[in-house]
This record gives structure tokens, sequence and C-alpha cells, in this order.
């Protein structure tokens, strides 16, 4: 059984996020216009978890980064999981489109 709500794409960009007063930059690996999974390059922590993180997300084909507010979904050794709880339509916009055009570069159809 599926519970994915939108098409995912594997992708390699940048992700600032901020909890608090930490700043950390990551790969992102996997978007979609509702959430993303980044590799935090190092095993999960609690700390990891907090209820809301500001990302600003960098796409390759984007020249400004997009902003979203999300919260953890899961985690999986290295990687964890978000889902936008806020994210202006434009930037939802901007990955979706940018989801279809992984899909065309990998000759997928939807």
């Amino acid at each position: 059984m599926s519970y994915r709500m939108s098409e995912r794409a594997r992708t390699d960009c940048s992700v600032r996020t901020e909890q608090e007063r930490i700043v950390s930059i990551y790969r992102c690996i996997e978007v979609s216009p509702t959430g993303i999974v980044i590799d935090r390059g190092r095993p999960i922590r609690e700390g990891d978890s907090r209820i809301f993180i500001h990302m600003e997300i960098t796409l390759p084909e984007r020249i400004r980064p997009m902003r979203a507010v999300a919260r953890p979904v899961w985690s999986y050794g290295t990687h964890q999981a978000f889902k936008f709880v806020r994210i202006s339509d434009v930037d939802r916009l901007n990955l979706a489109e940018h989801v279809d055009l992984v899909a065309m570069r990998d000759g997928r159809s939807n």
C-alpha cells in the first residue's frame, strides 16, 4: 500500500535548515510538492526531530532558494523525511515543475 500523495523525484540539491539559532546545510535526495527527504550525512539523533524546521531549498534550475517550514515524518539511517506545513503556492509549483523535469530527463511518463 502506498501513502504518497504526489510524485517524488530523486534529486541532488542543497537544503539549508534553521532550528532555533542552529543553521546547517544538507543534501536533498528526494523532493515532491508536499515534502522532502534529506541526507544528513550522519545518523539521525533525537534532537533532529524538532516540531518545525525552517528550510531554504536551492534547486539546480532556480536562482533563488525556496523557503518552507516543514515537520519531520520519518527517519532511517542518515535520511530524514519532512512534510511541508508552510510553503508558498509559487514555490510548491516550482517543486512540481522540478519533479516533472526530472521525470522527463529520466524518460518516465506521468
